[in-house]
């Protein structure tokens, strides 16, 4: 059986917590336009491909020092397949790829 990694299953806090960041900073990556998690209602949910796009933007503010909108910018222009520099069958299978190449 595959895994659906785009299923809405953590909710703010949640995913806030395994990312070890506050649900603040997650609506402000959101109204900023870097992450567009599911909203159920009032309340938003991340999927697994949701997190994986998290921990990308987690990394390229705290540890390579790029502000928001540099990420914003790498983000619309680069997709995470090339910064992690995925092989082609990779791409074929990978749910992030299959989310975001259409936004």
């Amino acid at each position: 059986m595959q895994e659906n990694h785009t299923a809405p299953l953590y909710t703010i806090g949640i995913a806030a917590d395994l990312i070890k960041v506050c649900p603040a900073t997650l609506r402000i990556w959101e109204k900023k336009g870097l992450i567009k998690p599911i909203r159920l209602g009032k309340n938003r949910f991340y999927s697994k491909c949701d997190m994986d796009r998290l921990e990308e933007i987690k990394d390229m503010i705290q540890k390579k020092k790029i502000n928001i909108q540099g990420v914003k910018k790498i983000l619309s222009t680069t997709t995470c397949w090339e910064i992690k520099t995925c092989r082609e069958e990779e791409k074929k299978v990978c749910p992030v790829y299959i989310r975001y190449r259409r936004l």
